[in-house]
C-alpha cells in the first residue's frame, strides 16, 4: 500500500465506518437507558415515607421530624422544593437502603463476571451477532421487569438486573472490538467520544422521559416496557445493516477500503494462534494506570447514570420531574464536552502539535482534578437551599468527565490492537469492580440520605479522582506497546481480515448507498 492514499473523512454522510460508529452510539444509548433508568424508578417504586420513619424512628431527611416534613417550612429554612412536604414520588414497595443497593449493584455483579468471556469471544466469533445477542438479552430483562417486580418480589429484580449486567459486559468490549475493526488509530478519539456519547443521550432523554412516566398515569412501568423495545427493534436493524469489518462491507466505497487498508493496524495473527502475554501486561505501567483509570470511570458512571438523580431528590429534594430536568443537564454537558475535546485533540495530534500520548495524558488529568475539585465543593458547599450551586457543579462535573474519554479510553483502545479483545476485557472486569463497589459505599454511608451521609460519598470521589490524575500523568500512554507485537518467527502469520474474508475487496462499489441509522 502506497502512502498517497487520499484521505477520506469520517465525519461525513457517505463515510461507512461513521454510520457504524452512529448505530453503536444508538446501541449504547439504548442499553444505558436500560440499565441506568433504575436510578429514576427506583424512586418512583419506594414509598419513601415508610423507609424513613422506619430507619429513623420518625426522623426523615437531613434530621427532621417527620410530623415537620408535613408541614411548609419559612422561606428562611432549608425548605423542600415540592413545598415542604416528604419528598415521596408515590411509590408502594418498601424495600430497604440496602436492598435497592443490591438491586442497582445487581447489574454491575452481572457485568463483573460476564466481561471476561465476552471479551474472549470476541476474538473468536463474529462480534455482529455478539453485540446483537448483548442488546437481546437487555431487553428482554427490561421488558420482564414490572411483572417480575410485582408478582415475584426484589430477588427477581436482582436476577433480571443482574441479566442486564451479562449483557453489557459482552458489549462493551464487543465495541471495542467494531472499533479497532473500523476505526484507524488517529480517529479513535473521535469514534470513543461519538459511540459514547449514547451515555450522555440516555442522560438528557431517557431521564426526563422516564420523569414524565413515573409522575404520569402510565407509571414506572412504561419505562421499562419503551426501552426494552427500543432495544430490539435496534437489534434487527443491527443485524440487517452491519458487518464484522470493512473488507465484508456491502456499503462501502472502493476509496474507504484503500484507505482503512492503509491506516489501520496490521491484525497479524490468526485469532485461533494467539499467545496472550499475560506477563508482560501484568507489569505494563500504561496499562496498569488504564485499569485504575478505568475503575474511577465506572464509579463516575454509576455516579452521574444511577446515583444522580437519588442525590437530586436526596439532598436538593426535588420533585420528580424537577429531577428528570435537572439530571439531563450534566449529561448535556458532558456529550458537548467530550464531543468538541474528541474532535480537537484528533485534530492536533492529525495536525502533529501533541503526539497521541500528550494528547491522553492532557485529557485524563485535565478530567480528573476538575472533578476532584467539583466533588469537593459539593461535599461542603451545598445543601438544599444551593440549587443553582448543585447544578453547576454538576453540570462541570459532566464536562469534565467528557475529557476522559480521550484519556484513558482512547489509551484502552490504542496500546494492543491486536489483544483489543483481552485488554478491553481486563478493564471491563476492574472497571465493574468499581461499579460493584458503588453501591456498597453508597450504602455504607446513607441511611436517609442526608446532606452529611452524602458528604462522605463525595469525599471518596475527590481523593481517588486525583490519584487517577497523578498516575496518569506519570505512566499514561497513547501509543501501542511493544507486546501488542507477535512473534515474527511464527510462519503461520496471515493478515486475519484477509482470511476471514471470502471475498475481494475492491468488489465493494459505491453505488450502494448505506441504510438509514
Amino acid at each position: 500500500m502506497t502512502s498517497d492514499v487520499k484521505h477520506h473523512p469520517f465525519v461525513h454522510y457517505r463515510s461507512r465506518r461513521f454510520h457504524v460508529i452512529l448505530l453503536l452510539m444508538i446501541g449504547y444509548f439504548s442499553m444505558a437507558v436500560m440499565t441506568s433508568n433504575i436510578g429514576i424508578t427506583l424512586s418512583c417504586m419506594i414509598n419513601s415515607t415508610a423507609l424513613a420513619m422506619e430507619a429513623g424512628d420518625d426522623i426523615g431527611p437531613d434530621g427532621a421530624d417527620l410530623q415537620d416534613l408535613l408541614e411548609p417550612k419559612s422561606a428562611n429554612s432549608c425548605s423542600r422544593a415540592n413545598g415542604g412536604k416528604m419528598n415521596d414520588y408515590g411509590g408502594s414497595y418498601e424495600w430497604s437502603v440496602e436492598t435497592q443497593g443490591y438491586i442497582v449493584g445487581a447489574t454491575f455483579l452481572g457485568g463483573l463476571l460476564s466481561t471476561l468471556p465476552g471479551g474472549l469471544a470476541i476474538d473468536r466469533y463474529s462480534i455482529r451477532h455478539l453485540l446483537m445477542i448483548s442488546v437481546l438479552l437487555l431487553s428482554i430483562a427490561s421488558i420482564l421487569m414490572p411483572l417480575f417486580a410485582e408478582q415475584l418480589g426484589p430477588v427477581a429484580v436482582m436476577a433480571l438486573r443482574f441479566l442486564m449486567g451479562v449483557g453489557e459486559g459482552i458489549m462493551i468490549p464487543a465495541i471495542n472490538g467494531m472499533i479497532t475493526s473500523w476505526i484507524p488509530l488517529h480517529e479513535k478519539s473521535t469514534a470513543a467520544s461519538v459511540f459514547t456519547s449514547g451515555n450522555q443521550l440516555a442522560g438528557i432523554i431517557g431521564n426526563p422521559v422516564a420523569a414524565e412516566f413515573c409522575a404520569s398515569d402510565l407509571r414506572w412501568p412504561a419505562v421499562f416496557y419503551c426501552s426494552g423495545i427500543l432495544g430490539l427493534l435496534w437489534c434487527v436493524v443491527w443485524h440487517s445493516t452491519v458487518n464484522n469489518s470493512p473488507a465484508n462491507s456491502k456499503w462501502i466505497s472502493d476509496h474507504e477500503v484503500m484507505y482503512l487498508q492503509h491506516h489501520l493496524p496490521e491484525k497479524q495473527m490468526k485469532r485461533q494462534k494467539k499467545v496472550i502475554p499475560w506477563r508482560s501486561m501484568a507489569t505494563s505501567p500504561p496499562l496498569l494506570v488504564v485499569l485504575y483509570s478505568s475503575v474511577i470511570g465506572n464509579m463516575m458512571i454509576a455516579m452521574i447514570l444511577v446515583y444522580i438523580p437519588v442525590y437530586f431528590k436526596d439532598v436538593l429534594m426535588l420533585e420528580v420531574k424537577q429531577n428528570g430536568f435537572y439530571t439531563a443537564l450534566p449529561h448535556t454537558c458532558n456529550l458537548i464536552s467530550k464531543l468538541v475535546w474528541g474532535f480537537s485533540v484528533d485534530y492536533l495530534k492529525q495536525k502533529k502539535v501533541f503526539t497521541a500520548t500528550q494528547t491522553v495524558k492532557l485529557s485524563q488529568v485535565s478530567s480528573m482534578l476538575i472533578l476532584s475539585v467539583c466533588f469537593l465543593i459539593l461535599a461542603y458547599g451545598v445543601d438544599c437551599s444551593t440549587h443553582g450551586l448543585a447544578l453547576l457543579l454538576f453540570s462541570t462535573i459532566g464536562a469534565a468527565f467528557g475529557l476522559s474519554i480521550s484519556g484513558f479510553l482512547t489509551s484502552l483502545l490504542s496500546l494492543a490492537p491486536n489483544f483489543i479483545g483481552v485488554v478491553s476485557s481486563i478493564s471491563q472486569i476492574i472497571g465493574f469492580g468499581g461499579r460493584v463497589a458503588t453501591p456498597q459505599i453508597i450504602t455504607y454511608f446513607k441511611t436517609v440520605g442526608s446532606a452529611e451521609e452524602w458528604r462522605g460519598i463525595l469525599l471518596v470521589y475527590s481523593v481517588m479522582t486525583v490519584i487517577s490524575a497523578t498516575l496518569f500523568a506519570v505512566w499514561g500512554s497513547g501509543d501501542v506497546q511493544h507486546w501488542n507485537s507477535p512473534e515474527k518467527k511464527r510462519p503461520e502469520i496471515v493478515d486475519v481480515d484477509v482470511q476471514m474474508d471470502s471475498k475481494p475487496l475492491m468488489l465493494c462499489t459505491t453505488e450502494q448507498m448505506p441504510p438509514t441509522a
